[in-house]
């Protein structure tokens, strides 16, 4: 199976003649984007509910196969299931407050031989280096880019967590209620190799793709579901208050004694 595209946006400029067409502005061929892939290996497993397993360091870790690839990963499966293969994933973290994160990976691609640039184990993270409630361990956080498609609407982020000592002045942004907005510490955008460790859960620091930066690629802000599982109304506007009127007051006619 060939691989996808990797986060990437192509940009496309409208034909004109070159008498009438203005100058055109400079377009950045390769803009800076937020992203999170990588490639593992190992031989997928299936449990008694038919949910399917990748062991990595004596842990197992889910599957998640979406769209179109689903049916062509069962044909895989059923034709070779005890076959070794290397996955192009996309890390994926559940964040459970009071718990440890969950982590799992969602398939895009398979190979029988490695044809991607990274090995086995290492991933490719573009996003801010913060601190998030849920966890105690710094996270880059993965949002959707600001021209992606999101059919659900909900433009969800990914947090991972990653563990990253650095000799610079780059610094993992933690939010501060108390502090005001322009005395915070800046957010950093990194981008680097990280080497997933399963025994401590996380990625670690490998190196960098290139330097820590202030400047962060524009995001769609994540949007909270409802409890049908929809976005909410955009606007979310509120019902009017409704206000008791006061009631008419009415006086009896008391009769008097002539």
């Amino acid at each position: 199976m060939s691989a996808p595209e990797e986060l990437t946006t192509e940009v496309s400029q409208p034909v004109q003649s070159e008498e009438t067409s203005p100058p055109e502005p400079e377009v950045e061929e390769n803009p800076t984007l937020f992203q999170a892939i990588g490639t593992l290996k190992g031989k997928p497993e299936q449990d008694e509910e038919g949910n399917f397993l990748l062991r990595l360091g004596g842990k197992r870790y889910k599957l998640f196969i979406a769209g179109y690839r689903y049916q062509a990963w069962l044909k895989q499966m059923a034709a070779n299931p005890d076959k070794t293969l290397f996955l192009r994933v996309y890390p994926k973290c559940l964040m459970i407050p009071r718990k440890d994160p969950q982590i799992y990976f969602q398939v895009a691609a398979w190979e029988d031989e490695n044809p991607w640039e990274e090995q086995p184990g290492i991933f490719k993270f573009r996003g801010v280096w913060q601190f998030v409630p849920q966890v105690r361990t710094p996270v880059i956080s993965v949002y959707r880019n600001q021209n992606a498609n999101d059919p659900k609407g909900k433009f969800k982020a990914s947090h991972l967590p990653v563990l990253m000592r650095r000799e610079d002045e780059a610094k993992p942004f933690r939010f501060n209620p108390k502090i005001a907005k322009e005395d915070l510490p800046p957010r950093w955008f990194v981008q680097g190799n990280f080497k997933f460790i399963p025994s401590r859960n996380c990625w670690g620091w490998d190196k960098d793709l290139e330097p820590p930066t202030k400047k962060i690629p524009r995001y769609k802000k994540p949007i909270k579901a409802t409890a049908d599982g929809q976005a909410p109304p955009r606007g979310n506007k509120k019902p009017p208050r409704k206000t008791d009127k006061p009631k008419k007051t009415t006086t009896d006619n008391k009769e008097t004694d002539e």
